[in-house]
């Protein structure tokens, strides 16, 4: 296999900047829920400051027959009790946990989203061929690491941006599908939007998550795990601990990244829609 090439043949596009590539993600979430295929109910606009529930209903409500809408999905979901959000709590990964990502990545790197990362990431120097691909999105997303150059290893890139993190308040926490299940246990208090970015179904809200609050918590709505991973991934390596701005679907959107300052190496510290 060449270094230039994914197993479907895929070549890089020589011409292509972060808008570009963008549009091909967003064009070839083939994964994505349609709009048709949920419902969000947004009631009441609120703001970061306030301290009243906007939200007297749930959020969002999605289909049973959504909820396994693929593979990526059904690997996503097992990724998700994996952790302890408790940042004072040392975290560890076993080999059960390892072959679940392990499994993920095979689903997602099996994608054309993730084959248009890759030919992205090859043609701007960040990978160099489909085993070099793997180890950094190892690297940006699951390796463990402290949150403070004195902590204990308590978080990854997935756990903090996927999963959501605690302390005395909530961090991170930028993917819808953690949002829907976690407030469809009741563990989660929807509070109002904040803003929105309609064309792109893209929503900040204030939220509790295990009685601890979050005053501006954004994410995309409905699309594939692939797609956060791959539009964060190209914005963190590409744009690192800053505003990463792109065209998508016809909207300017800004992708707002954090490295973890204190490691030698690039891994996620966050990355979530800035709007």
């Amino acid at each position: 296999m060449s270094s230039n090439k994914m197993e479907n043949g895929n070549t890089p596009d020589i011409t292509c900047d972060i808008s570009c590539l963008a549009k091909k993600l967003w064009d070839n979430d083939v994964n994505r829920v349609q709009v048709w295929e949920y419902e969000v109910n947004h009631q009441g606009q609120t703001t970061t400051s306030s301290t009243s529930d906007e939200a007297t209903q749930k959020r969002s409500r999605v289909p049973e027959a959504t909820q396994a809408h693929g593979a990526t999905y059904r690997t996503f979901v097992a990724l998700l009790d994996n952790y302890t959000p408790s940042t004072s709590q040392t975290e560890s990964q076993g080999s059960a946990e390892w072959v679940e990502i392990d499994a993920f990545l095979d689903v997602i790197l099996s994608t054309d989203i993730m084959n248009h990362l890759y030919n992205f990431l090859v043609e701007h120097g960040h990978v160099t061929d489909v085993a070099s691909y793997r180890e950094v999105l190892k690297e940006l997303w699951f390796n463990l690491y402290a949150r403070s150059s004195r902590g204990p290893i308590n978080s990854s890139g997935f756990e903090h941006v996927m999963v959501g993190e605690t302390s005395s308040k909530v961090s991170g926490f930028h993917n819808w599908i953690q949002f829907y299940l976690e407030e469809k246990k009741f563990a989660i208090n929807y509070q109002g939007w904040v803003s929105k970015n309609q064309p792109l179904n893209i929503v900040a809200a204030r939220f509790t998550w295990k009685g601890l609050s979050k005053a501006k918590g954004s994410f995309f709505v409905g699309v594939s795990p692939e797609f956060d991973i791959a539009i964060y991934t190209a914005c963190t390596l590409t744009r690192p601990n800053a505003s990463c701005s792109l065209t998508m679907a016809g909207n300017s959107l800004q992708i707002q990244t954090y490295d973890v300052g204190h490691k030698t190496g690039l891994q996620v510290g966050t990355a979530y829609p800035n709007i």
